[in-house]
């Protein structure tokens, strides 16, 4: 090793790669994303929880022969003032109990309805606090008079429960 010299230098010019000329890592990105169509997907658990929750009811809903329930913004507001009551009611400082009858509530709000029926769970686990709540309305979810929905989903920070209300109203 000693004594030896190093390689001589190589006698060619240095050619520069044409700007247009596909590198590996444009391949992997192009098959990546023609692949992937473009698309990013997002998981379920990072997706929006009223979603969730709204989901879980449609989907126990179109199991019946009954239509789907329609969105509406009165029974939606009722839904979060019965939730409010009853979280300010486990954080001590409602001069009240919760909310268990909605009609008087929903015919201040203006509701042309006459009845109603309220669904709530509250558990730290998103699925089950829904399973709790879908449980409750087992005999009413199938009952094609109730045709409204409102629902609010809260988290209650002193017990990390999660506090699912879904409303239900109809004529």
């Amino acid at each position: 090793m000693k004594g030896q010299s190093p390689a001589p230098p190589l006698d060619r010019e240095a050619t520069a790669i044409p700007p247009n000329r596909w590198t590996p890592f444009r391949l992997v990105v192009a098959c990546a994303l023609l692949f992937s169509g473009g698309m990013v997907v997002t998981p379920s658990a990072l997706a929006d929880p009223v979603d969730n929750v709204r989901d879980a009811i449609v989907t126990a809903r179109g199991g019946t022969s009954c239509p789907p329930f329609t969105y509406n913004p009165i029974v939606e507001k009722a839904a979060a003032i019965v939730n409010k009551s009853t979280d300010d009611y486990i954080d001590h400082i409602s001069t009240y109990q919760p909310i268990t009858d909605p009609m008087p509530g929903l015919k201040d709000l203006g509701y042309g309805g006459n009845k109603a029926v309220l669904l709530q769970g509250a558990l730290t686990n998103e699925a089950d606090a829904i399973k709790g709540a879908l449980l409750q309305g087992h005999a009413v979810i199938p009952d094609c008079s109730y045709t409204d929905l409102g629902i609010d989903v809260r988290l209650n920070e002193a017990t990390n429960n999660i506090l699912i209300v879904y409303l239900l109203a109809g004529a």
